[in-house]
Formats: structure tokens, C-alpha cells, sequence
């Protein structure tokens, strides 16, 4: 008779508990790389609290004991210890509110500018030595990471604006497999595209690189947090005429201004061409895109039943004279 082998399990972590836990892991490693953890920052004789209610004054230029406290979520009396520290120590001045002779607005003092200088130029340092081993486009990657970080935790001053993002119109290595698979995301998620459609964008892609002419076709591509969020292609046809194609934005950059911007760019770049006319073809489904197009003078002139990529449709043709 065989003798049975026990083997104890492996304990099964869940995909949340790993998040967790590698999110901690992150934590005690930058707390520790920044030395957080000290009790006075950059050899002085002043705690990361105290740094951050100075920071709190100066970046608000008047605020009062109310907003810092709501800021950094510091208990009203540990505060009120800070507060009364740096005014004995000339770094911070109260100036009575008109309104409220019992309330206050703090600004610093010439010294607690003076001081702020140091200590902003001394976390500058810090930061330029973590990142002095890494190469440019690491460096950059990591400023990006730590960006989107603050927008997906919906931290203060986190969500991008159209300022943030960068549009450019050179294709590079690794575009079009982006335009590809932002396409197959965004339809698939927001009008239950099947694969079928990822297809047809790479077909349409396809074709558009065989007769590519930078002089005459153009890609423009938007990117935020190293990421491409968004692009619009004009390709130029026979008859002086131009193809709108591929007009895509991310759901979570619309309503910064994106899509208008980049069909700004479009038009301005079918006058400069001197084409006719400029055409495109969508289906009913996209009512905020059809929108734009007809805010930059597109007439629909046709619309046909169709069953295409999994969904029953109307596919819209949209025309603009130049």
C-alpha cells in the first residue's frame, strides 16, 4: 500500500490583499528614501508637520488656522502649538480678519521665506539625487507614474487639464498599435463592440500607411501620464477631398476642451491643404462626437441601417465644404 504525501498548501493570497500589501511595501520604502521617518527633516530643527503647516502658509499665500487644519486633517490643539512656535519665532504673522475679529489669516514673515527657500531647495536636492541614476526617459516615466497617481487617488489639484497634455503629429514606433488598441478599449466598453471592430480599425490602418504622405496626411495624437488618451487622423483623397478618421478621445479627459483642440488643428491643417471638402464616417451611436463635428461646420448627409461589429446601427456620413 502507498503511503499518502501530505502537502501543505500554499496560503492563497487574494488579488486585494497583494494590492495592499505591495501599495505598503511602496510606502515603507518612499517614507524611508525621503526620510520621512526622522524626526526632524533635513538635519533642522523642524518636524515634517511643522514643514508642511509652514508650506500650507506660503503656497496659500492668506489662508487661516481653519483651512490648514482642514488641509492636513492636524488635530485643532497640536496646531494651535505650531502656530504659536512659529509666531514666537518670527516665521508667521497673524493678520485679524475685518469680518471676524476673532479669526485670523497667516502669511509668513521675511524669515519664514527665507526659510522656506532652504527647505524647498533642500527637497529639491533630495529629489534630483533619487532620480540621478535613472535615464531622461525613466526620469520622465517616473514624474509621469506619480501624476497619474494623484489623479486616480482624485488628490487635490490631480485631474489633468487640457495644459497637461501634449499633442504631437509625428507617428512614432508603437503608435498605431495605440490608436489600434484605444479604439478596441473605448468601443468595447462603451458600446459593447466585439473584436470584429478592433479589426476594422487595423485594416483602415492598413490601407491608410500604404499611401501615407506626411506632406499630405496627418495623425495627431494626444498623451497625458505617458499615455496616449486621445487622436485625429486627416487623410487626404482623390478630388482635393480629406477623410476625418479615427477621432478618439478617453472617456475620462472629454470635457477639458481635448476634442476641440484637436479639431482645431484638424481643420486648420485642411485649409492649409486647400481641399474641397473634408468628409467622415460615423454611426448614430457616437451622438457627443457628431456634436463637435457639427460645431466645426459638418452637415450629416446620409444615414444607412447597418449590423456591424455586433450591434445594429445607423452608419452617418458628415460632410464640411471648405
Amino acid at each position: 500500500m502507498l503511503q499518502e504525501t501530505i502537502t501543505a498548501k500554499e496560503p492563497i493570497i487574494s488579488q486585494e490583499a497583494a494590492l495592499i500589501a505591495g501599495i505598503r511595501k511602496f510606502n515603507r520604502y518612499y517614507t524611508s528614501q525621503l526620510g520621512l521617518l526622522q524626526q526632524h527633516i533635513f538635519d533642522s530643527e523642524y518636524s515634517l508637520t511643522d514643514v508642511r503647516v509652514l508650506y500650507e502658509v506660503q503656497f496659500n499665500g492668506k489662508t487661516t488656522a481653519t483651512g490648514i487644519r482642514e488641509a492636513l486633517g492636524i488635530d485643532p490643539g497640536y496646531l494651535s502649538r505650531i502656530l504659536r512656535k512659529f509666531e514666537k519665532q518670527g516665521l508667521v504673522i497673524k493678520h485679524p480678519l475685518p469680518e471676524d475679529g476673532r479669526s485670523s489669516h497667516l502669511t509668513l514673515t521675511a524669515r519664514g521665506e527665507k526659510l522656506m527657500r532652504t527647505m524647498n531647495e533642500l527637497s529639491d536636492n533630495q529629489i534630483r539625487q533619487m532620480l540621478e541614476n535613472l535615464a531622461p526617459e525613466e526620469q520622465t516615466k517616473t514624474g509621469e507614474a506619480m501624476r497619474q497617481l494623484r489623479y486616480l487617488l482624485k488628490a487635490p489639484g490631480g485631474a489633468p487639464r487640457l495644459e497637461d497634455v501634449e499633442i504631437r503629429h509625428d507617428l512614432r514606433p508603437g503608435d498605431l498599435g495605440n490608436i489600434v488598441r484605444l479604439h478596441g478599449e473605448v468601443y468595447a466598453k462603451e458600446y459593447g463592440y466585439n473584436i470584429e471592430f478592433e479589426q476594422y480599425v487595423m485594416e483602415t490602418i492598413g490601407e491608410f500607411m500604404k499611401a501615407y504622405d506626411p506632406a499630405k496626411d496627418r495623425v495627431w495624437l494626444a498623451s497625458c501620464f505617458g499615455e496616449i488618451i486621445g487622436m485625429i487622423a486627416i487623410i487626404h483623397r482623390p478630388d482635393r477631398q480629406g477623410q476625418l478618421r479615427w477621432f478618439l478621445l478617453r472617456p475620462d479627459f472629454r470635457g477639458i476642451g481635448l476634442g476641440r483642440a484637436l479639431m482645431d488643428k484638424a481643420m486648420e491643417f485642411c485649409r492649409q491643404q486647400q481641399f474641397k471638402e473634408v468628409y467622415l464616417l460615423t454611426t448614430n451611436q457616437q451622438g457627443t462626437a457628431a456634436s463637435i463635428y457639427t460645431k466645426h461646420g459638418f452637415m450629416k448627409t446620409a444615414s444607412v441601417p447597418e449590423t456591424l461589429w455586433g450591434q445594429d446601427l445607423y452608419e452617418e456620413r458628415y460632410v464640411r465644404k471648405m
